[in-house]
């Protein structure tokens, strides 16, 4: 949407009434086709910026347009109709993508009116602000309507612009087909990743209901099983809204530790603690952390993350106790049933497909059959990686067999936001970073060098450091 300017004051009036009728045989409007009648999804492009000068004038707005995934990038928007606007057409600067009201809108279920502002700049003089709405389907926006008015949105006004936003989703539903498997996951439920390591961790309501009482439980499992993934859930579905913060390494001196704890406390603001690589504490560690846990009243819910394939150097037998009474265990991938893997690329697809603003993408059976009986992914990381690089890469509407590496992919993701190690969170976005300018100059390591701007030997320092070369 950056790029595009919203012009002419009527489009698509170089169509003749006898080509119009030729389209469209049995409208006796093309406003009356889109609205009552079941246009053919095909024809929804030729139809709105017939249809749309009526649409707006049911509305009284004085200017408006229609936004809709492009047909050539599916990643991005264009204008599909328009009505209102000079020669020169208009631009929305507030729109673009990334900005808090585009973000707004792409979150949004209903239509929400903006009042002009000396930030908020509109086309027309005497618009008093501008009526949004998104085109949602399955959840996400697949475009929007935007009509300036001359007075601030009325009941009915919102409900006319939400009713023709739900036609436009309806005519995109019927278009898209079935055949993709990043179609079929949509309807599972809010979380089916953390739903399925749950089962697979041989989860019990009661064990749930003890976290609630108790405040603490330990997530064991080989490396790269989901424990994080798994402890979000827990925290999401038991207390949902509050606040989690990840805590990697402890300070190991005991006073600086205890003076963490608190600190850490007032970050997540009572929320939860996700403490990592627990078979590591020291008997000091182990000792506070036992003492916190037993706190009566305003300390912060505990869930310790454990290495099962590494033996606790020191015990404090309180706290091993502690992290026994409730703990989930998680198995290795090559221990997973093959329809559990199969289960677990959707929710990890459509993630990574949303975080680098891919939605269009669709990944073939062949592709998920290569990810879960291939040797390159040997862990739940490996498989994320691998179809965060296949994402990352793709060209194409789709992602085939061939577009996966087939060795190991190399972990490419952003951290999470609420994880404290700065190290980790460094080597990840200058790995994101590399990998695409890799992409984008084919490999050149001097124009690499140059767009991120560094020198061609700290970028092949940092190609071999990150495991990259």
């Amino acid at each position: 949407m950056s790029d595009v300017r919203h012009s002419k004051e009527s489009p698509g009036t170089w169509l003749t009434p006898c080509l119009i009728l030729n389209i469209f045989p049995s409208m006796l409007s093309a406003p009356e086709e889109f609205i009552w009648g079941s246009p053919d999804p095909k024809e929804l492009r030729i139809l709105l910026p017939l249809a749309f000068p009526e649409c707006l004038r049911l509305i009284e707005g004085k200017a408006g347009l229609v936004a809709l995934v492009s047909e050539s990038d599916p990643s991005s928007l264009e204008e599909a109709a328009s009505w209102g606007y000079g020669e020169e057409g208009f631009f929305y600067p507030f729109l673009t993508k990334g900005s808090q009201i585009r973000s707004r809108l792409e979150d949004s279920k209903t239509p929400f009116f903006l009042p002009r502002t000396k930030e908020l700049e509109l086309f027309r003089d005497d618009s008093l602000g501008c009526l949004l709405s998104p085109v949602l389907l399955n959840g996400r926006m697949f475009g929007f309507f935007l009509m300036e008015l001359p007075n601030e949105a009325e009941e009915k006004q919102i409900l006319l612009v939400h009713l023709l936003c739900q036609k436009v989703a309806g005519l995109f539903k019927k278009d898209s087909g079935p055949s993709s498997f990043y179609k079929t996951f949509e309807d599972l439920g809010p979380d089916p990743l953390g739903e399925l390591l749950f089962r697979l961790g041989n989860g019990k309501g009661s064990q749930l209901e003890k976290f609630k009482e108790s405040r603490t439980i330990c997530i064991s499992g080989p490396a790269s099983s989901g424990k994080k993934t798994l402890a979000k859930w827990i925290q999401k579905r038991e207390f949902p809204g509050r606040p989690i913060l990840t805590v990697s390494i402890l300070p190991e001196q005991a006073s600086k530790l205890e003076k963490a704890l608190i600190d850490w406390e007032k970050m997540a603001e009572s929320g939860t603690l996700i403490l990592e690589n627990s078979e590591n504490y020291s008997l000091a560690q182990q000792r506070i952390l036992f003492e916190y846990s037993q706190r009566k009243s305003g300390k912060s819910r505990l869930i310790f993350l454990e290495n099962s394939n590494k033996k606790s150097i020191e015990e404090f037998l309180y706290f091993r106790s502690l992290l026994a009474e409730n703990r989930l265990e998680l198995p290795a991938w090559k221990d997973w049933a093959k329809s559990d893997k199969i289960a677990a690329v959707g929710p990890i697809f459509h993630e990574v497909c949303e975080l680098h603003g891919r939605p269009d993408l669709a990944l073939s059976e062949e592709a998920i059959v290569s990810l879960v009986e291939g040797v390159s992914c040997q862990s739940l990381e490996d498989l994320r990686n691998a179809i965060e690089e296949a994402v990352l890469n793709s060209g194409s509407g789709e992602i085939r067999n061939s577009d996966l590496k087939k060795e190991g992919s190399k972990g490419i993701s952003l951290p999470d936001p609420e994880d404290l190690d700065l190290r980790k969170a460094v080597e990840a976005v200058e790995r994101q970073k590399i990998l695409l300018a890799d992409k984008l100059f084919g490999g050149n390591q001097i124009r690499m060098a140059k767009a991120l701007g560094i020198s061609r030997g700290s970028l092949q320092y940092k190609l071999k450091n990150l495991g990259l070369g």
